[in-house]
C-alpha cells in the first residue's frame, strides 16, 4: 500500500496489542494485514443517527486461529472477534464476493442492543481459497 493511501486510511495491521494476545492466546493459521476494502452500512441506527447507505474506503488485517477464531479488523476498528463455536458466528455471513475479495457480513445489533441495520466489510486478499476453506 502506497505511503498516501496508509496515511488516509491506516495501515491495516492489527494494534500491537490485540496482535500480541491473538498469538499469545490461539496458534494463528491465517494472518493477512495491510488489505485494502470498504465498509458498507445499510440503515444502520447508532446513537440516535440514522445512516441509510455509507460506503467507507478503509485498510484491514483478517485473522484465523488453530481455535477457530475469527477477526476482522477494518477501518481502524474492530468488527469481528469471534470462535466460530459461539452462537453469534452463526449470525455472520461470508461470502466471496469476487475472485480476490471476501466479504463478511453482520448485524451490529447482535453485540450492541443499541444499534441496528447491516454492515458489510469487503477486503481484497489473494488468499481468498485457503480463508474461505477456514472460515465454511
Amino acid at each position: 500500500m502506497n505511503a498516501l493511501l496508509r496515511l488516509l486510511l491506516g495501515s491495516g495491521r492489527l494494534p500491537e496489542d490485540l496482535r500480541a494476545s491473538l498469538v499469545a492466546s490461539d496458534d494463528v493459521v491465517f494472518l493477512e494485514e495491510g488489505l485494502t476494502g470498504s465498509v458498507t452500512r445499510r440503515f444502520v441506527r447508532s446513537s440516535g443517527r440514522l445512516v441509510e447507505w455509507e460506503r467507507q474506503a478503509v485498510s484491514g488485517a483478517i485473522a484465523v486461529t488453530v481455535g477457530r477464531r475469527v477477526l476482522v479488523w477494518a477501518g481502524r476498528f474492530k468488527h469481528i472477534d469471534v470462535p466460530m463455536t459461539h452462537p453469534l458466528w452463526a449470525a455472520i455471513e461470508f461470502s466471496i464476493d469476487r475472485p480476490n475479495r471476501v466479504c463478511f457480513t453482520y448485524n451490529p445489533a447482535a453485540t450492541d442492543p443499541g444499534q441496528s441495520g447491516r454492515v458489510e466489510v469487503r477486503l481484497k486478499t489473494s488468499q481468498v481459497k485457503q480463508l474461505a476453506r477456514l472460515v465454511t
